[in-house]
């Protein structure tokens, strides 16, 4: 019996110490596992419905176009989605239905997304309090909330940029390492899922780069690196759809015409309307505002600043808590590291976004963005890590606020989005069938 309890205690103390040192690595598991079925909940609700059946209901999405993964042709705007949406067989395996296994499938991009971003926290010093509690109102932001609930490729363009941060910021953490294995494939990632957002891969590597060679070398070298990325693209497109790759080739000019979105008749909406949308409907769901596309039609969209005089007043609180983190973000040495290529790209989006639009629909890009901006809002963590217990915990009343606060508004507008289109009918001859890519939304 004794000589069975130094072995015990062996056994204990290793479990333990497994535990101690993969403590991250477990809690980021945990998020995916958590807030997948959280989204999943939201997303099944919404797959038993219409919405999935249709294009242009809401925020301009078209997600039957991304259900539909019969066609050899290449997404020229997110030539990859077909490889992000075979994650859906194994869902189907278990008989679910179509709309109900792309709808795991985002809700699974989304809880591996919420792991990213705590990995990341944790690259960027952040106290374990502080990582936590950033990740948990990361996941319950407005657009995490729908990205993962729709079919599109904005939920996987999320997953894209949030892994070429993480792996940037662990590259500062860890700059003796200096391979590029891992940015390549995020790099040939993020591209695949828009292959605007290749632009993120580029500016993380050039700050890489520049820390250990010239301007003029980081410059060429980063240049080679989404060479090699783009070559990596057309690689997996020559084995996943060899047709529509060859298509492309045949037709280089209108593959360059068709990537960029064809401008609608409509005003375009100003920078305003970007800011309000990017820095606070991302973060906090105003209510629903219907957009006329004719006279009988309209979708939801979020455009207007619906909020109530106590939502305003924490919406205030959020604005003064992501001005502060930029600037304590740019203060502190380490995290200034990524503060700038993240401002930079904030930056060329707000830019890209004033011209490249459709119909004023800006929520549309709002994943885009979204990794950037709640990085930098929590640029404040890496300080307030190394402060004490009084200061460590006013912070986390603060986030802790802000994660209730968006929790509230955002389950509220997502739980009555899919209810509504749960109950939706349409009248035959009044809808246009989503092939022919016209406009199609709710009734007068």
């Amino acid at each position: 019996m004794n000589d069975k309890m130094p072995m015990q205690l062996s056994n204990s103390l290793g479990i333990k110490e497994f535990f101690v040192k993969n403590l991250d690595q477990i809690i980021a598991i945990f998020f995916v596992i958590i807030f997948f079925f959280w989204y999943a909940k939201f997303g099944i609700r919404l797959a038993q419905g219409i919405y999935f059946d249709y294009m242009n209901l809401a925020f301009d999405f078209d997600p039957p176009l991304f259900i539909q993964r019969n066609s050899t042709d290449v997404n020229y705007k997110h030539p990859l989605i077909s490889l992000f949406s075979s994650f859906s067989t194994p869902f189907s395996i278990l008989n679910f239905s179509k709309k109900e296994a792309a709808v795991l499938v985002m809700a699974l991009f989304g809880g591996l997304t919420t792991a990213t971003v705590y990995q990341f926290s944790r690259f960027a010093n952040f106290g374990r309090p502080e990582a936590f509690a950033g990740t948990i109102f990361f996941a319950v932001s407005s657009t995490p909330v729908f990205t993962s609930i729709i079919m599109e490729s904005y939920g996987f363009s999320s997953f894209c940029i949030a892994l070429v941060w993480c792996l940037f910021m662990k590259q500062c953490a860890y700059p003796t390492n200096n391979s590029m294995s891992g940015h390549l494939v995020a790099a040939i990632l993020v591209t695949g899922a828009t292959v605007t957002n290749i632009v993120n891969s580029f500016v993380a590597v050039f700050f890489i780069l520049n820390k250990k060679m010239s301007l003029q070398k980081s410059l060429i070298r980063t240049s080679l690196f989404c060479m090699a990325a783009i070559l990596g693209l057309v690689v997996i497109l020559a084995i996943l759809q060899p047709t529509g790759l060859l298509n492309v080739m045949y037709h280089p000019v209108k593959a360059a015409k068709d990537i960029y979105w064809l401008k609608s008749n409509t005003a375009d909406a100003g920078l305003i309307e970007l800011l309000r949308t990017y820095f606070v409907y991302s973060f906090f769901s105003p209510d629903f505002t219907k957009v006329f596309l004719s006279d009988d039609v309209f979708m939801i969209d979020f455009r207007e600043f619906n909020f109530s005089k106590n939502e305003i007043g924490l919406v205030f609180i959020w604005l003064l808590f992501l001005t502060t983190g930029i600037f304590l973000g740019l203060k502190n040495l380490y995290f200034r590291q990524v503060a700038i290529p993240l401002i930079l790209i904030v930056m060329a989006n707000l830019i890209l976004h004033l011209n490249y639009q459709f119909r004023g629909s800006i929520y549309l890009y709002a994943a885009h963005l979204h990794f950037p901006i709640f990085a930098l809002s929590m640029g404040a963590a890496p300080w307030i890590t190394t402060q004490n217990f009084i200061v460590r915990l006013i912070y986390f009343c603060l986030l802790l606020t802000l994660i209730t606060f968006a929790l509230t508004l955002n389950t509220r507008h997502v739980s009555d989005f899919a209810l509504n289109f749960e109950h939706l009918q349409f009248i035959p001859d009044t809808t246009v069938e989503f092939k022919q890519h016209k406009t199609i939304g709710f009734e007068k």
